[in-house]
């Protein structure tokens, strides 16, 4: 079996489909797919993420392709030649962008059938930003996209649910994103930021580390934590991740608003052992989010045995019914509150939280397990083998 993943970018500070479609691609050709990854480097937001045993196809992404939302005649040719040659599915992730566009063609060029995962955007909250320009986008070429694909692909139930809100009736394959879980006690020391951010040592961390964006609810975040830290001053807000639009300005103008600049830390992107350190040993992860497909860093968290704070707008349910988090309304009362209350928390429970959350990642959201059911899904969209149980029809 033989799969092309076109994707906008899998450049590091992107996020999202940028981490887990090359690590998705990566677990594939583990398990023997023959895997391809066609994408645009962006240097100018990080290197690109490693796709393991894929062979990766990526093309520089000129001026025009950076202002015009990947727009580039050379990636759409490269994607038309992938799907002739080295592709028995092609699969685009993501929407909006022309490399969405450009899977669309090649796969319908060379008669291969489309996967698509929408990546959580087709939920109601991406929908409603930017309305005009993905409303242009929708009529020139997205519906036609959607309409054409053989098989969708969601990381979540909530995140189905919202694909067929949305009109689409095709099969729709059910696969959570993984997560790699380290071993235990492999964690770099909390030196490792503590050097760099001398303010953090002695102090209990409270971890924020996602993109800086209004959609992550970081401006609630910092309110809330303006209300309690007083009570707290043994807890150090860390507020971590990749500026894409400039919202990083206005979230550190509002914790100088706030007379609280000193009690939050912010160390721009985490990768390699600086990300590994601070999710190894924080305290807690909040992730006050008003829109989540999936929810990466939630997964990233308790792998490493750190409780999570995030609200209902991310589909982790399960970690209020496993006891290793709070699942909370959007909004700062109720993210201040679930603070005030994890804060309180003796350390022993906190830990306790943790261990439930590691056991429960390395139960269910193993890359190889995402790997294998999203393999059977590809067979029998291919004719090979029964429906599986991920897969999900209308009236089924």
């Amino acid at each position: 079996m033989k799969v092309l993943h076109v994707v906008a970018s899998i450049n590091r500070d992107v996020g999202g489909p940028a981490v887990t479609v090359p690590a998705l691609a990566a677990a594939l050709a583990a398990q023997g797919v023959e895997t391809t990854v066609a994408t645009l480097d962006y240097p100018v937001h990080g290197p690109q993420a490693s796709a393991g045993g894929a062979r990766l196809a990526s093309l520089p992404a000129p001026a025009l392709a950076r202002a015009l939302r990947g727009w580039s005649p050379a990636f759409a040719r490269q994607v038309g030649e992938l799907a002739r040659q080295r592709a028995d599915i092609v699969h685009g992730h993501g929407l909006w962008m022309f490399p969405n566009l450009y899977a669309r063609q090649g796969a319908l060029a060379a008669g291969r059938p489309l996967v698509i995962s929408p990546r959580g955007m087709l939920d109601d909250w991406s929908l409603r930003r930017s309305r005009a320009r993905k409303g242009v986008a929708w009529r020139l070429f997205e519906a036609d996209n959607l309409a054409a694909a053989k098989l969708l692909h969601a990381t979540s139930d909530a995140e189905a649910r919202a694909i067929r809100k949305a009109g689409c009736r095709q099969p729709i394959a059910v696969v959570p994103n993984g997560v790699d879980v380290p071993a235990a006690g492999s964690s770099p020391a909390r030196n490792v930021l503590e050097r760099a951010h001398p303010e953090l040592a002695g102090r209990r961390w409270l971890l924020f580390l996602s993109r800086l964006h209004p959609k992550k609810g970081v401006l609630e975040l910092v309110r809330a934590w303006a209300a309690l830290e007083q009570g707290f001053p043994d807890w150090q807000l860390i507020v971590a991740g990749p500026e894409l639009d400039r919202h990083g300005e206005d979230v550190r103008s509002l914790a100088g608003a706030l007379g609280i600049a000193g009690r939050v830390t912010f160390p721009g992107v985490l990768s390699g052992d600086a990300k590994e350190c601070a999710l190894a040993h924080a305290g807690l992860l909040v992730l006050p989010t008003h829109s989540e497909n999936f929810g990466v860093v939630v997964a990233e968290a308790l792998a490493r045995g750190t409780p999570v704070v995030t609200t209902r707008a991310a589909p982790w349910q399960v970690i209020e019914e496993q006891h290793c988090g709070w699942w909370i309304d959007v909004g700062e009362k109720a993210l201040r509150a679930a603070l005030q209350g994890a804060l309180r928390s003796k350390p022993e429970a906190l830990k306790a939280m943790g261990e439930r959350g590691r056991s429960l990642v390395d139960e269910r959201y193993s890359w190889a397990g995402a790997a294998c059911a999203m393999r059977d899904a590809y067979a029998w969209l291919l004719g090979a083998g029964q429906r599986p149980d991920c897969v999900h029809t209308l009236g089924a």
